[in-house]
């Protein structure tokens, strides 16, 4: 069992503390992981305490992706080389407690396998590297493009954790809020329409959104979630661009491995191959059905 080191940003209620470190202390005791001594828990009373103090610790680390974290709610990273878990309560409001409880294990799945530095400064995949040759307007965006496949690969990798370990109905829940697509997704498309490198980045944006709701649908011995639900969620794109990110996360599935750094590298292909060169080099695919 880790030690978990709590600091509180604003009011924080003892009752709401203390049910969130049990629910991590059950979590970590199921999962027994091996090599993890600490974990920080950074509990924020609010938003604007969380992207604020987030702002911060990212310009400490040099992080040099663009913040995609507004959507998330809770967050993992290991800038400084320890695990860290940040939440804000002012999330949970509108929540269902299974989706609550999902997401807060998610993080937890986090820490266990992507707690230390090396899960957050990935070299460029190979395919990536060529797809800025071949479209140098893509150049700038590549980082945040690798940064945004990370998300979906490691959530994939965490999402077979804690299924495989019984954590289900609420991974299912949590799989089933996050790839709804929110005004924003729709409102972003509709922005990115005259520019295909906002395009791709909306698109690649969305993988970690589908990601644990595909590891949940082709689960060959327990399939919790049709695939069908998760087509639905992508109902704003068409036809050829919904096939695009379904194949690629179905295709990652299949191959996902231990090896964090073999299956973006083995992802990047999947993705440039179904999502970037499509968009990047034949703008008639993105028009509407």
């Amino acid at each position: 069992m880790p030690l978990l080191h709590v600091e509180r940003h604003g009011h924080i209620p003892d009752e709401e503390a203390g049910s969130i470190i049990a629910l991590l202390e059950e979590c970590y005791g199921r999962l027994r992981p091996n090599c993890l001594d600490l974990v920080e828990i950074m509990l924020f009373e609010s938003d604007s305490l969380w992207r604020g103090y987030a702002s911060s610790e990212r310009r400490k680390a040099g992080v040099s992706s663009a913040e995609f974290d507004d959507a998330f709610i809770a967050a993992h990273e290991a800038w400084t080389g320890i695990p860290r878990i940040s939440i804000s309560l002012e999330r949970k409001q509108d929540l269902a407690q299974l989706v609550w409880e999902g997401a807060l294990r998610h993080e937890a799945g986090h820490s266990i396998l992507h707690g230390s530095l090396e899960y957050y400064l990935f070299p460029m995949p190979i395919a990536l590297q060529r797809a800025g040759e071949n479209f140098p307007n893509l150049v700038p965006h590549l980082r945040d493009v690798l940064y945004l496949l990370s998300l979906a690969v490691k959530d994939m990798e965490v999402a077979r954790l804690l299924t495989s370990n019984g954590y289900m109905e609420d991974q299912v829940a949590y799989a089933r809020f996050t790839m709804k697509a929110s005004q924003q997704d729709i409102d972003g498309w509709a922005l990115a329409s005259f520019a295909p490198e906002a395009r791709t980045l909306c698109l690649v944006g969305r993988l970690k959104d589908i990601a644990a709701g595909i590891m949940l649908a082709t689960d060959s011995q327990h399939p919790r979630i049709d695939l069908r639900e998760v087509e639905e969620s992508l109902g704003y794109l068409n036809r050829s661009l919904r096939n695009g990110l379904l194949d690629t996360m179905r295709e990652v599935s299949r191959g996902l491995g231990n090896d964090t750094l073999g299956n973006i590298e083995m992802a990047g292909g999947l993705m440039v191959a179904n999502i970037i060169e499509p968009v990047m080099g034949h703008p008639s695919v993105v028009k509407p059905s």
